[in-house]
């Protein structure tokens, strides 16, 4: 992301200074989605265009930016590279010219990157979107985790605000269980066996619920797991959906096909904390939903 909206100062001046200023431009964390959108991360992009311009008219040193009036004049200084000498013999409008048309294909790209970056590909209806992240096994991705809550989490958070959330155990205690909507979706990143996603979630809730629970609801949990995750729904771009209503119905829904559902509160709380618990599947999808979800409660 940050090499993309580089790209024009390093090609064009080996410029340092720019990579920094536009690393600062773009950081932003997946939960600021709809506050740090687009209108406010091109203005910035704008000040660095009309920086460098500035900077082209003052004598600057032909190893810091390569450019300028004196970079060429000096000669003291060590003879320039190839870039500097094409950029010596443009005048100062062609130069700002130059990185002007950079700047604007950059901000192009980095608008479509910020669009589309791990921000909401949808909204439910009388939800609230809080964050999002990837879950993966070692360097590959696996799928992609979005969280919603329903609209009532903000009232029933309300004893956390003001709090840091982050590693706060009463909070994800009160979250995991609230009788508030809590809707994961999914969406495959590659083709998975299916037997694999139905061990590994099996797995995951048996360590999160007690032995005697666990005995009580694996038949029926195996048996949603495997009509849910078939050959042809663990494919790439297959969108899997996890409902927790009222805090005791847990479902599943297939590209919006619902698979069947079981009442466990148990098992809703399970499912959360495999996504918001200490030992999440995904630390960046957690670190994402628990800022999220302060962010709407202090809202």
């Amino acid at each position: 992301r940050l090499l993309v909206v580089a790209a024009p100062s390093i090609i064009l001046f080996d410029s340092p200074p720019l990579f920094h200023i536009s690393s600062q431009a773009l950081m932003y964390r997946p939960y600021d989605y709809k506050k740090r959108s687009t209108k406010k991360v091109l203005p910035a992009l704008c000040a660095v265009v009309v920086l460098l311009g500035f900077l082209g008219m003052q004598d600057v040193h032909s190893k810091t930016l390569g450019w300028g009036w004196s970079a060429a004049k000096q000669e003291t200084t060590p003879k320039p590279s190839k870039k500097c000498e094409i950029l010596s013999k443009m005048t100062n409008a062609q130069k700002i010219g130059a990185l002007s048309i950079g700047a604007l294909a950059t901000m192009k790209i980095a608008s479509s990157i910020i669009k589309n970056d791990n921000g909401p590909s949808g909204s439910l209806p009388g939800q609230t979107f809080v964050g999002s992240g990837i879950r993966a096994k070692g360097p590959i991705s696996v799928y992609s985790i979005q969280m919603f809550v329903g609209n009532r989490a903000k009232s029933a958070l309300s004893a956390f605000k003001g709090k840091q959330l982050k590693g706060n155990k009463a909070f994800v205690e009160e979250f995991e269980k609230g009788s508030f909507q809590k809707t994961i979706q999914l969406k495959m990143l590659r083709t998975v066996g299916p037997q694999k996603m139905i061990t590994s979630f099996n797995d995951a809730v048996s360590s999160r619920v007690p032995k005697a629970t666990f005995k009580k609801i694996s038949g029926n949990l195996d048996n949603l797991l495997s009509k849910s995750f078939t050959q042809s729904t663990s494919t790439k771009g297959t969108e899997i959906t996890f409902s927790m209503t009222g805090g005791t119905s847990f479902s599943i829904s297939v590209s919006g096909k619902n698979q069947g559902s079981i009442w466990s509160p148990a098992l809703c709380k399970a499912f959360a904390d495999i996504y918001v618990g200490p030992n999440a599947v995904s630390s960046s999808a957690r670190d994402s939903i628990v800022a999220g979800v302060s962010e709407m409660i202090n809202a």
